[in-house]
C-alpha cells in the first residue's frame, strides 16, 4: 500500500498500513467494485460486536475475514481494521466498495477498530483511526463525515465509547494543541500633546484640551470647542492645575498651560486609555 505523511496537524504521524499480502489475507471469492475516490464523502467507524476482543496482530483481521466468509462474501468487508497496538491493516482498501453499512458502502470508507461492548479504545488505536481518516480526507480532496455505523442504520455499533469519540470529533489523544496567541493589546488612545498648544496659539489639539477639560468638570470653557488656547481655555486648564498640583509648572501657582504629562493624565481622567 502507498504510504505517506498525514495531512491533519493534530496528528502528525506516518501513516503505515499492513498489506493484505502482508496479514495473509485470502483471495477474493469475487473481486468487489471499485470506487473513485471522488464518491467517498464518509468515514465511518465500527466495532467488532457485543464482546471484548483481546487478540491483536493478523490475527485481527483473519477473523474478520473468516466470518465475512462465511456470510458467503467476497471477503472481509472492512476498508481497514485497527488493532488495539494501532496496527492497520488493509481490507478493502482505498479504491474498492465495501460491505459495513447498506446505503453508505461506495461513499463511505468503513474501519472497524478491534473492540467490542463496552471495551475502551487503546489511545494507539485511536490515533490510527485519526491518521487514517486525515490520509482518506487528502485523498480525496475533502473533509470526509466522521460517522459511527449507527449514523448510517439501526444498530449497537460501535458502541457507546467510540461512538461518544466520533461525535467528540475523533480527536487524536495525546495531540498537543497549540495554544491561542494572546489577544493583541487594544491600541492606546492616549495621544501626546502637540508642541504647538499653548496659551494664546491656535491649533487643532486645542479643540481635544478643551472637550476634555469640560468632561472632566474643569469648565465651562466660553466659546469652545475652538482652535483657539484664548482666555477661557487657560482659566480651565488652571482649575485643573489646582486639582492636579503635581503637573503644573514649578513656581506657578494658577497655570494656565498644559505640559504633555498633563495632557495625558486629562485623557486618562476622561476615560481614555
Amino acid at each position: 500500500m502507498p504510504r505517506g505523511p498525514s495531512s491533519c496537524p493534530e496528528a502528525p504521524l506516518t501513516i503505515s498500513i499492513t498489506s493484505r499480502k502482508t496479514w495473509g489475507a485470502k483471495p477474493w471469492t469475487s473481486t468487489p467494485g471499485s470506487v473513485p475516490l471522488q464518491e467517498r464523502r464518509e468515514f465511518f467507524i465500527h466495532y467488532d460486536g457485543a464482546h471484548s476482543v483481546g487478540r491483536t496482530g493478523p490475527s485481527v483481521p483473519k477473523a474478520i475475514e473468516r466470518a465475512h466468509l462465511a456470510q458467503k462474501w467476497s471477503g472481509i468487508g472492512y476498508n481497514f481494521v485497527i488493532d488495539q497496538n494501532g496496527t492497520i491493516y488493509e481490507g478493502r482498501g482505498w479504491g474498492h466498495q465495501g460491505a459495513h453499512c447498506p446505503g453508505h458502502n461506495r461513499t463511505g470508507i468503513g474501519v472497524q477498530i478491534a473492540i467490542g461492548g463496552d471495551q475502551k479504545p487503546s489511545d494507539a488505536a485511536l490515533r490510527s483511526a485519526r491518521t487514517l481518516y486525515d490520509e482518506a480526507c487528502r485523498r480525496t480532496g475533502r473533509t470526509l463525515a466522521k460517522r459511527g455505523h449507527k449514523d448510517g442504520i439501526p444498530t449497537l455499533c460501535p458502541g457507546g465509547p467510540l461512538y461518544a469519540w466520533v461525535k467528540a470529533g475523533m480527536p487524536a489523544p495525546g495531540g498537543t494543541v497549540k495554544p491561542k496567541p494572546p489577544a493583541p493589546k487594544p491600541s492606546s488612545k492616549i495621544v501626546a500633546l502637540h508642541s504647538g498648544v499653548r496659551p494664546g496659539a491656535r491649533h487643532a489639539q486645542v479643540r481635544d484640551l478643551q472637550q476634555l477639560l469640560i468632561k472632566t468638570g474643569h469648565g465651562p470653557i466660553k466659546g469652545a470647542v475652538t482652535d483657539l488656547y484664548g482666555p477661557e481655555t487657560q482659566r480651565a486648564v488652571a482649575r485643573w492645575h489646582d486639582r492636579n498640583p503635581k503637573h503644573r509648572s514649578a513656581g506657578v501657582a494658577h497655570d494656565p498651560r498644559i505640559g504633555p504629562k498633563g495632557f495625558a493624565a486629562l485623557q486618562k481622567q476622561a476615560g481614555r486609555r
